[in-house]
């Protein structure tokens, strides 16, 4: 689980997680933050709403956008006055995938950041407490960062 300060630094990450369509049940396994922590932060914060919103001004944009292709479809003389509506709807909809894809690498970043920083308090706790673990980490380093790219990926 992980430590109060790390929770306390995750809850944006959480729910920027949430919002962009994760479940609370996959946000605990990837942040390792409990269930009973997320529901606090969701209920506090807000999610509920912002996810709405950002799902609600989504589809508007692309249900606007679709209606511009049909009336370019149908009226294929009269395009040049959906043109430049369509680019600047274009525009918008690719900053927010642009912004959610970067989000996502944030926050992948993040979880690297905190797999590596547990794996410098275990060799420090290793090499003062057991030195068994110490030899056994020094032993399958390659291995152990290994597995926490696999498993903390994005």
């Amino acid at each position: 689980m992980a430590a109060k300060g790390d929770r306390e630094r995750l809850e944006p990450v959480a729910r920027q997680m949430f919002v962009d369509g994760k479940t609370l049940t996959a946000i605990e396994e990837i942040l390792d933050v409990s269930r009973q922590t997320l529901d606090v932060w969701k209920n506090r914060g807000g999610w509920e709403k912002s996810k709405a919103a950002k799902d609600n001004y989504e589809g508007q944009l692309l249900q606007v956008r679709d209606e511009i292709v049909e009336k370019i479809a149908e009226a294929p003389l009269q395009a040049s006055s959906y043109i430049d509506t369509l680019s600047k709807l274009d525009a918008i909809l690719d900053r927010r995938a642009k912004a959610a894809r970067e989000a996502n690498e944030a926050i992948a970043r993040q979880r690297g950041e905190m797999f590596l920083g547990v794996i410098q308090d275990l060799i420090v706790f290793a090499r003062e407490h057991a030195t068994d673990l110490a030899f056994a980490i020094d032993e399958n380093f390659d291995a152990l960062i290994q597995f926490g790219k696999e498993k903390y990926a994005a």
